[in-house]
């Protein structure tokens, strides 16, 4: 049975690094022969942020419609997610937070301790922030760990643009080891 994959651009620019890296990443998979991955490009998405009504522990899902329900959709069918998220003063940018933040109404449905998919994170910034990126780790495998994912590898590109992130995409797809990668809670 072919592994069904999902890979989010959680980057507001259609141009960008992250938009470099995820294209690159549906043509090694396809010029390897596996199945397309499912992709989305959060820029093309409408996803409202949550508003923290709680209605979703009543009705098992949000009550709105948006683009989130072919998010949920896709993390539903996925058996690996990839996302490609830049890093804004050591966080998400807002559209991707708004994405994460949407999960919640797994948090009320999800049973813990049950198997976790694997989520592989390459993040991609510009570089100089004495901060690092750990807080966009943190919400990443928070929000995705409700929705049943456990957060796998992060692959920096900081300070590389996008040929550096198109560069990253094997090892952002476990296809090549490199002592670049980071641990999932090192934030570097």
């Amino acid at each position: 049975m072919a592994v069904e994959r999902t890979i989010i651009c959680a980057s507001p620019r259609p141009q960008g690094a992250c938009a470099a890296a995820t294209r690159e990443a549906a043509r090694l998979l396809a010029a390897a022969g596996e199945p397309a991955p499912r992709t989305l490009f959060l820029h093309e998405l409408e996803v409202a942020p949550c508003i923290g009504c709680d209605r979703c522990k009543r009705l098992g899902r949000c009550f709105m419609r948006d683009s989130m329900d072919a998010v949920i959709a896709a993390l539903d069918a996925s058996d690996e997610l990839f996302i490609a998220s830049p890093v804004y003063f050591a966080g998400p940018p807002a559209g991707y937070k708004a994405l994460l933040d949407r999960l919640q109404p797994y948090f009320w449905t999800f049973e813990r301790g049950g198997a976790r998919r694997p989520v592989r994170l390459l993040v991609s910034g510009a570089g100089g922030d004495p901060h690092g990126f750990d807080p966009l780790v943190v919400c990443t495998r928070s929000a995705l760990a409700v929705a049943g994912f456990r957060l796998e590898s992060v692959v920096p590109c900081i300070g590389t643009g996008a040929a550096g992130a198109r560069a990253a995409v094997p090892r952002w797809l476990g296809r090549a080891a490199s002592e670049e990668e980071g641990n999932p809670s090192d934030g570097r």
